[in-house]
């Protein structure tokens, strides 16, 4: 395991897993090694949700102007998420609310920040913590992102369960852990 708070960190052969809540910061430091558990590529193709929403997300718009939001045909509420993972999302209950959010999103200084996602808000969500070899959508998602392991939002719609969004680096408990060992011994 790699503690990026103690200091530099120089690359190497070693199987590392990193640590940190900023997933991009995690991406950095998992492509300085060979074999990161989740690598650096897979890490960027979870926080990139064009990358994974087509396939097993729900309906969806992308827009980046606070005026296409009227041109959204599905109607409010909204799950309004950016493009790129940045702990942005939203969720709205009107044109007006939208539009505000947009506003606020143009004029950050992260340019990533700029282009959002609408999709319609879910009945329910239920968060899946997923690794390697599991079954369903969740591990379907992992085995086309690269990853070991994730956690996976699962929005509840009438057609079934859709992905809505995906934490490349999420938080390890000690339950947690032992899933990612136990999945981690079973691939060696």
């Amino acid at each position: 395991m790699v503690d990026i708070s103690q200091g530099h960190v120089e690359g190497g052969d070693s199987t590392v897993l990193v640590r940190t809540r900023n997933q991009y910061l995690g991406a950095v430091y998992a492509s300085l090694f060979r074999r990161s558990i989740n690598p650096s590529h897979a890490i960027y193709n979870a926080l990139n949700r064009l990358y994974w929403l087509p396939k097993y997300g729900p309906h969806f718009f992308v827009f980046s102007d606070e005026e296409a939001v009227e041109k959204v045909d599905f109607k409010p509420p909204w799950l309004l998420a950016t493009v790129w993972r940045l702990g942005l999302d939203v969720l709205v209950t009107s044109v007006e609310g939208a539009k505000s959010v947009v506003e606020h999103r143009n004029y950050m200084r992260n340019p990533l920040a700029k282009a959002s996602v609408a999709m319609p808000k879910p009945r329910g969500v239920r968060k899946v913590f997923a690794v390697s070899g599991m079954d369903g959508i969740a591990g379907e998602v992992l085995r086309a992102l690269g990853l070991k392991y994730a956690e996976v939002a699962l929005g509840l719609y009438d057609d079934g369960e859709r992905v809505v969004d995906v934490d490349p680096i999420p938080e390890l408990d000690e339950a947690r852990a032992r899933l990612l060992a136990d999945a981690a011994l079973e691939e060696a």
